[in-house]
């Protein structure tokens, strides 16, 4: 007796039978069984997932002797015709090779006529995607206003290609893949028919290769078979389906979590030997990542398998987490480089070289407990009492304002007034008098004589430096600040070449040279004439001071140059929206 394929003996021949659809399953009955059939079905998905069956048991149920029912007998001489596809009454066309809008008209003309024997005439168009647009026109009127006796069930794995017109017109079910769970244990049934022994581990990567079709599984495990002659074991499938297995997957993820760089290339070109595809093996370590995270995390990983266990302890969450996130990220570059193989071993050692991240609680309990001393009282909150000063800079102490422990001690040796204590964690150094001087004069000639020269020598950057405020410090480097609403030209003035211009422009005026342009926060430019009113005021030191700006100097070992008061707000010039009144 000739052979059977097992794809074709275990088609369903009952709805029952039908694994992984069960909402299609479930609307399909109800309507065979309330009698509300519609005149056209769309029957959507990938490959193998049980399109066309459904088609023939819906007309099956529709034609059996004893229906519309929602479980037709297989026995009565329609469902037995149905079954070997020669009844007359059921039509199953194939749409890649019926494209032309002729064989259309023939199929309409024939669905003009009443069923020889049956209920119903019924059409099954199996690629339906494939008709021309012409074809769909052809069929519009007749499924807008079918015969009551003729039904057109519609089949395909592209329903995006059939237009909205035929969409609206029909009953669209989308046929899901079917879950791998699902899959492996119904070829384990298959097995257990069939006398096969197999391994569980053989199936479960079977029913992965399958994608969610169960038809390609079971060609796959009848390829399978054959190549093992015997028990179907993980190493023939291995072998056969060209992937790698579970334990090698685990291999490799644990030489990850130990750092095992030397052993990356080496699993790289096995895969390369074994013509394994290395976008499939990046998909099941993916895949195996993701199980272990779930494992960490208490999730719905495969908690009762200790080598998993095992493995995920190996890493932490967060580990897990940026290693999952670098594989998908590898997975995305890996999809058309012309260097694949490159591309996974650089992926896989920089995923071995991943810094490890402690948890918190591991971190801290690595400092060293340091003892605490007891805490000092605080000191009572004295005011300070007023005290006369001259219009004169106070002579800063002789010894270093830091004493012992980084504690800043004040003048006079007293605790500082209102309890105050300041812990210097920088050893303070007072500011010298040619650094006062930098930041005193302003003024400077050369600068001046920088910003006339800038405005012949660089005419387009000559309102963006009207704006700036210059300063120099102690390391000659001339500060061109600009203020922070100022973005355009800060970009302008941070271009190299512009900034090579204004640097020898510097060295002109005699100036040393280095120039460094900053947004800041810092003065305001000058402002034009007619705002002067509103420009800060420069006041000589007073007599008289706040005794807080005294303790502050005191403490900080400061003096006191020139007291600025803040702006005036400027009056408004017209209406709310600036215009004259």
């Amino acid at each position: 007796m000739a052979h059977e394929a097992l794809a074709r003996k275990y088609r369903p021949a009952n709805f029952a039978d039908m694994i992984g659809q069960g909402a299609v399953v479930k609307t399909l009955q109800n309507a065979l069984s309330t009698g509300k059939i519609h005149p056209a079905y769309i029957f959507s998905g990938i490959r193998g997932v049980g399109k066309t069956t459904a088609a023939r048991l819906f007309a099956k149920g529709l034609n059996c002797e004893h229906g519309p029912t929602a479980t037709p007998c297989g026995e009565c001489t329609s469902c037995q015709e149905i079954r070997r596809g020669n009844s007359m009454d059921v039509l199953e066309i194939d749409a890649a090779t019926n494209t032309q809008v002729e064989k259309t008209r023939d199929l309409i003309d024939a669905a003009r006529y009443t069923p020889s024997r049956d209920r119903y005439r019924v059409f099954i168009i199996d690629e339906v995607h494939m008709l021309s647009l012409s074809s769909f026109n052809a069929l519009l009127k007749t499924l807008e206003e079918p015969p009551a006796h003729a039904i057109f069930l519609l089949a395909t794995t592209e329903a995006h290609k059939i237009p909205e017109t035929i969409h609206s017109r029909a009953q669209h079910f989308q046929f899901r893949r079917v879950p791998e769970r699902q899959v492996a244990d119904f070829l384990a049934h298959v097995c257990a028919e069939e006398g096969i022994v197999a391994d569980p581990a053989a199936l479960s990567l079977i029913a992965k290769s399958g994608e969610g079709s169960v038809r390609d599984s079971l060609t796959l495990l009848d390829r399978l078979v054959a190549y093992a002659d015997g028990p179907v074991t993980e190493a023939a499938a291995v072998e056969v389906l060209g992937v790698t297995g579970r334990e090698g997957l685990l291999t490799l993820v644990e030489a990850l979590s130990q750092s095992r760089v030397a052993a990356i290339p080496g699993f790289v070109d096995q895969l390369l030997d074994r013509g394994q595809s290395l976008e499939r093996f990046l998909s099941d370590l993916l895949g195996l990542v993701r199980e272990l995270v779930r494992l960490k995390l208490r999730g719905s990983g495969k908690q009762g398998d200790p080598t998993l266990a095992r493995c995920a302890d190996r890493f932490s969450e967060e580990d897990l987490l940026r290693l999952w996130d670098l594989l998908l990220t590898s997975q995305q570059r890996l999809k058309g480089t012309p260097e694949a193989d490159a591309l996974l071993e650089l992926q896989l050692i920089k995923a071995a070289l991943l810094p490890r991240i402690l948890p918190l609680d591991r971190l801290l309990g690595r400092i060293p407990e340091i003892p605490l001393s007891a805490p000092e009282p605080p000191l009572p909150m004295v005011p300070p009492e007023p005290t006369e000063f001259k219009n004169s800079t106070p002579t800063p102490p002789e010894a270093s304002p830091v004493g012992a422990g980084g504690e800043v001690p004040p003048a006079d040796g007293t605790p500082p007034p209102g309890g105050l204590r300041f812990k210097a964690i920088i050893p303070f150094k007072r500011m010298d008098e040619d650094e006062a001087r930098t930041y005193e004069d302003k003024d400077d000639e050369r600068i001046h004589r920088f910003r006339e020269t800038a405005a012949k020598r660089l005419p387009l950057m000559q309102e963006t430096l009207k704006g700036a405020f210059l300063s120099l410090d102690p390391d000659g480097v001339l500060h061109v600040a600009l203020p922070s609403s100022d973005a355009t030209g800060a970009t302008l003035l941070s271009n190299r070449e512009r900034r090579e211009a204004m640097e020898a422009v510097a060295r002109e005026s005699g100036l040393p040279g280095p120039v460094a342009v900053e947004t800041s926060a810092g003065p305001e430019p000058e402002k034009s004439p007619s705002r002067s009113s509103s420009a800060r005021s420069v006041s000589p030191v007073p007599d008289r001071r706040d005794p807080a700006v005294d303790n502050v100097l005191r403490v900080l070992g400061g003096r006191l140059i020139r007291v600025i008061a803040p702006p005036a707000p400027e009056p408004a010039e017209g209406g709310p929206h600036g215009e004259p009144e």
